[in-house]
């Protein structure tokens, strides 16, 4: 005879202790969440860690790309590139250094579109997505401005015989982001540079001496003295710089060529920082200068933790930023150094200054 659990077993009615179901209390649930919430509270900074730490390393390998680039160029032309070129004559605006070394980081294809229209200078560039490309090479991953200059104003005056028919179109949206500029070197403001007053204070609340002219001078524009020529300050790349490594008596190991520098949050017009891999569109304000070029007037990462508009160099980086030196290393710099050192990294010749 069969046994009563034996039976059971085909019963529905009268169902075994071992096919009895039950779901999770509301004590159980709620320690299952605890547990889960726990773990992600303890692995979510080690996730974040990871992160930042492969960001910072496509940082470095970036500044290391751009080195080479700028040696190979170095090779072949028998110097590096001017930080931005002006003819005697023309438009206030000119191709910057970082454009000059594409075919050398594989971006040939995009250099040989820009060359039918590099006589006509920045102006005559076509308004073509080819042409706003943000360039991997040219981008800091932890740099989370925007795809494009918001603005850029395009000064397309042009002096011709001491004369100057002007003319000024405001591009925006157009000119391809970047994080990456090169190192002017610094200017006291006595000399028509710029200068911070007070190192730890935003320049919100104490604005810049001279701020952002980047040493440019004349007032009255001619064939001798243009508005936008720029006084040298020391570093590797100007107006029309077109520095030889000969020049570099400091070493070229102790020497900064260029740096990075996040996008500031101001999007107007008139707002200082924003960088572009094509040039510079106004070389008589802050504004045209800053967007290919930086410098060591005032120190890194100034105003931090506030995005400021600046001329200088920074990082969304914890606690400084990431430098090409001359010998196409990358370091990363502490926004903690003394001003007096970054300045003199920032210079080829010291025995100048």
């Amino acid at each position: 005879m069969r046994s009563l659990r034996a039976l059971n077993r085909w019963n529905k009615r009268f169902p075994s202790s071992k096919s009895v179901r039950r779901g999770l209390t509301h004590l159980e649930l709620l320690l299952v969440l605890c547990v889960i919430l726990l773990n992600a509270a303890l692995f979510l900074p080690f996730i974040q860690i990871a992160r930042e730490s492969a960001r910072r390393d496509q940082c470095k390998n970036n500044l290391k790309l751009i080195g080479l680039a700028v040696h190979n160029y170095n090779d072949v032309h028998g110097c590096i590139p001017a930080g931005f070129e002006v003819p005697p004559e023309g438009n206030y605006l000119g191709w910057g250094w970082n454009s000059k070394i594409l075919p050398y980081m594989n971006a040939e294809d995009l250099y040989h579109k820009m060359e039918p229209h590099i006589a006509k200078g920045i102006y005559g560039l076509p308004n073509s997505p080819e042409f706003q490309q943000r360039l991997p090479t040219f981008t800091c991953p932890s740099d989370i401005g925007s795809k494009t200059a918001a603005h850029a104003m395009i000064v397309s005056e042009k002096v011709a015989n001491g004369i100057v028919t002007p003319g000024t179109e405001d591009w925006r949206n157009r000119l391809p982001h970047s994080s990456y500029f090169g190192n002017a070197g610094y200017l006291q403001v006595d000399a028509g540079g710029i200068q911070y007053n007070t190192a730890g204070t935003p320049t919100s609340i104490v604005p810049l001496i001279n701020a952002g002219s980047l040493g440019h001078f004349g007032m009255n524009p001619s064939l001798k003295q243009r508005y936008c020529e720029q006084k040298n300050f020391g570093g590797y790349f100007g107006q029309n710089s077109y520095l030889g490594f000969a020049k570099v008596t400091d070493g070229t190991s102790n020497t900064i060529m260029a740096g990075e520098r996040y996008s500031p949050t101001n999007s107007t017009s008139d707002a200082v920082g924003h960088g572009t891999w094509v040039g510079v569109p106004d070389c008589t304000r802050a504004q045209g200068l800053a967007m290919v070029l930086a410098d060591a007037s005032v120190r890194m990462n100034i105003g931090m933790p506030h995005r400021e508009q600046t001329t200088g160099f920074g990082s969304l980086h914890h606690g400084g930023a990431f430098f090409l030196l001359g010998d196409g290393s990358a370091r990363f710099i502490k926004q903690e150094v003394n001003l007096e050192v970054f300045r003199n990294l920032s210079v080829i010749d010291d025995c100048q200054r």
